[in-house]
């Protein structure tokens, strides 16, 4: 398997209304992502399936910018996310290697479809592929790291 190159990563993430940050189905996470220098804005959409939303990305020129712009607009700022990630694709998989400021280390996979009706076959699909690799998955945290971020200082 060839791995990227690391991958030096900030995402802040904002809602609409800080007090009200629940996973329910339609709630909006809107996120600046700072790669190596280059900026994205992401919005996501919760689905009504676990770990899944509806995603749009697009690239921003200026991340203090596009911050700037999210305040203005009124979105509360929910938490600050610091990772590095190294990256590899394996049987059409995305996996990836954080090592999560605040958090620790963990191993992603994931796919990216559209085919929503098949949630639980790629759900099995996912823990087939961590076996192969000879990951444990009795530690499979079904979390994001803003939120897990966000119980540590809610502590």
């Amino acid at each position: 398997m060839l791995f990227s190159d690391e991958l030096n990563q900030r995402d802040t993430v904002f809602v609409p209304n800080i007090n009200d940050v629940s996973s329910s189905t339609g709630k909006m996470f809107i996120r600046i992502r700072n790669v190596n220098g280059h900026s994205e804005l992401n919005l996501k959409q919760k689905s009504n399936k676990i770990m899944q939303s509806k995603e749009i990305e697009f690239s921003v020129s200026d991340y203090d910018s596009a911050y700037d712009f999210l305040n203005t607009l009124g979105l509360d700022e929910y938490v600050t996310v610091e990772k590095k990630r190294i990256t590899t694709k394996y049987k059409g998989f995305n996996i990836c290697i954080d090592e999560v400021k605040r958090l620790g280390n963990f191993i992603e996979i994931e796919i990216i479809t559209e085919e929503e009706n098949k949630t639980d076959f790629y759900e099995q699909e996912i823990i087939n592929i961590a076996k192969e690799l000879g990951i444990a998955i009795k530690n499979r945290v079904n979390s994001f790291y803003d939120t897990m971020i966000r119980e540590l200082d809610n502590k």
